[in-house]
């Protein structure tokens, strides 16, 4: 449960970028259909940039959206400056393809140079660690589908020749929640080259070990801001703490102007939740939103009765929550005593509620006014998204779980593969660092809104989804396949306990472990 509470996670921009001779602003560069490199993939955009998601468990049995939304509820445009996107599906380069790039997988030339000198590199293999919180014996499998995602692709990747003739050796570690220590000494102690996709909820527990063996990562998604803004950390979809995907705001204010006026916060009594909360509280109110109370926390395990924080959320006043946690089993017994102590107001939660047990679990609508956030084209809506179904026939192929979760790996995966393969017939660390840096327009191959990894930027194009009885609807934009985006749909983060503690430099990176 930890884990879903972690993985909702937004974030902000204040001081430079990371990569210093790349100047940019707070928002990546509006683009009609961009591309940083050969392999990376573009949004054809009308308006802006693109968001990030914190991550989720949503697979394929969830029911198809519909093209519309509940009446009363629909937003197309949000107000001036604002657009619809469509991924784009137009590729120069030929090959196999995932989505709209080839994959970045082949069998180069064979004339490999690589002498071993490298840390988990030969001529003929490449060493990665991955990982998830699978052993955790309170949520046996707890973000599985991370795994399933990195194992199928590393044996297509294989498949295809490798990273430029260079198998694939993937070693995976379980941190169960709480064991990051272990899992990630592991990971240094094996000499593996990167870690690729892993997916810690207690990531910041993994700092210190990881800066000091000075392993490179390109993970699944951060919690805390330290691992977020640290060295050597790119994200298919980043999640900086001193910035913040802010499009659910406005959204939510344009299609709920009621309802925004006095949000009240519940989150989960732990440092990843109460850190989306602290974000949501400074950013929200730029865009509409104001609050009848900030402070109300529940246990991380569970609550025996939730009926003393719906009482108080009464007693404040509040005309919406916004809830930080999991759906199951939190999120739905509160939904539920909220809707039985006459409290049925709209729930506003990130991305990780899109989920399919979540929804399979509303059979009673307690979980009705449930509007959630995200920047991956939804599964239901692949017939429209190639690269959505390319993940979806991947994983489900392998034998695995496909999940919100799982597409977000699958990002990271080709990002780092696509740096990696740009380093030709020599793979160092150094080189797959400078050409991830170099990315600045990325799409996860068309599986979500545009992001900047590579100076650490989350996107500014949004979908917003409601649980409708055992189903996800659309509520904005209306039009499937698209994403609604503007480029003031980045906010600034600036004092949130988490990103005070993370000691970021003028360059944007987390120092809270160096010493600097």
């Amino acid at each position: 449960m930890a884990a879903g509470m972690a993985l909702a996670i937004m974030a902000t921009a204040c001081g430079k970028d990371r990569d210093k001779t790349v100047e940019s602003t707070a928002a990546p560069t509006t683009v009609a259909a961009a591309a940083t490199t050969a392999a990376s993939t573009a949004v054809t955009t009308a308006a802006s940039t693109a968001d990030t998601t914190g991550a989720s468990t949503a697979d394929t049995s969830t029911a198809d959206t519909t093209s519309g939304s509940t009446a009363g509820t629909t937003a197309d445009t949000t107000g001036a400056g604002t657009a619809d996107t469509t991924p784009s599906t137009e590729a120069a380069a030929t090959g196999p393809m995932f989505g709209d790039a080839p994959w970045p997988c082949g069998a180069g030339d064979g004339a490999n140079a690589d002498d071993g000198s490298e840390v988990g590199v030969t001529k003929d293999s490449i060493q990665i660690a991955s990982g998830d919180d699978a052993g955790y014996a309170g949520s046996p499998g707890l973000s599985h589908q991370v795994t399933d995602a990195m194992k199928a692709l590393v044996a297509k990747c294989n498949d295809l020749g490798g990273i430029n003739g260079r198998k694939i050796d993937l070693k995976y570690y379980d941190a169960a929640l709480f064991n990051v220590g272990p899992a990630i000494q592991g990971a240094c102690d094996d000499k593996n080259f990167f870690l690729v996709g892993e997916a810690w909820a207690f990531d910041s527990n993994q700092e210190e070990i990881r800066l000091g063996c000075g392993l490179p990562a390109v993970p699944t998604y951060s919690v805390s801001a330290a691992f977020a803004m640290g060295k050597d950390v790119f994200q298919g979809t980043p999640n900086p703490a001193d910035q913040t995907p802010a499009g659910v705001f406005a959204m939510t204010a344009a299609a709920l102007p009621d309802a925004v006026k006095k949000v009240g916060t519940l989150a989960a009594g732990f440092s990843a939740t109460q850190e989306t909360r602290d974000k949501v509280v400074e950013a929200a109110p730029k865009f509409g939103w104001g609050f009848s109370e900030t402070t109300l926390e529940y246990n991380p395990v569970g609550e025996s009765d939730w009926t003393p924080f719906v009482k108080q959320l009464q007693d404040a006043g509040s005309t919406a929550v916004s809830f930080s946690g999991t759906c199951l089993p939190n999120l739905q017994l509160f939904a539920q005593t909220a809707k039985a102590n006459g409290l049925d107001v709209p729930i506003f939660g990130d991305s990780n509620f899109y989920e399919a047990q979540c929804a399979a679990a509303n059979t009673d609508g307690a979980l009705d006014n449930l509007y959630t956030r995200m920047a991956f084209i939804p599964f239901e809506e692949a017939d429209v998204n190639k690269a959505t179904q390319d993940y979806l026939d991947l994983i489900t192929a392998a034998g695995g779980d496909t999940a919100l979760l799982g597409a977000q790996t699958t990002s990271s995966f080709l990002l780092w593969a696509t740096a990696a393969s740009e380093c030709g017939d020599t793979l160092t660390r150094a080189c797959t660092l400078a050409n991830l840096k170099a990315i600045h327009s990325w799409t996860g191959h068309g599986l979500h809104a545009e992001t900047d990894p590579g100076d650490n930027h989350p996107p500014s194009c949004n979908v917003l989804m409601r649980m409708q009885g055992t189903t996800y609807v659309r509520v904005a934009p209306v039009k499937r396949g698209t994403f609604q985006c503007d480029s003031s749909w980045i906010a600034p983060i600036t004092s949130t306990a988490g990103l005070l503690a993370a000691k970021v430099d003028a360059d944007r990176i987390s120092q809270q472990f160096t010493g600097g």
